[in-house]
């Protein structure tokens, strides 16, 4: 099945400095599977960071660029 012409989902992200309830949209790619709670990779003006998910909607007119990939959370016995 071709998937090309699908719709983008779109997440609704917030930085770890925000102390109000903002958040910006990202377009979540096609190959990537992202959940409320997940921790993304975003590229910002200021370079890539990394940022919470609080909501997935359908549509977005603010949405301009795709999260880059899921940040997988670092287990106890995987700290350097």
């Amino acid at each position: 099945m071709d998937d090309t012409n699908a719709p983008l989902l779109v997440a609704a992200i917030k930085f770890k400095w925000q102390k109000d309830e903002k958040t910006y949209d990202y377009f979540i790619p096609s190959d990537l599977t992202v959940n409320v709670g997940d921790k993304v990779a975003v590229e910002t003006v200021r370079g890539e960071t990394t940022v919470e998910v609080m909501e997935i909607r359908t549509l977005s007119t603010m949405a301009q660029k795709k999260i880059l990939r899921v940040v997988e959370p670092v287990t106890e016995g995987e700290k350097a």
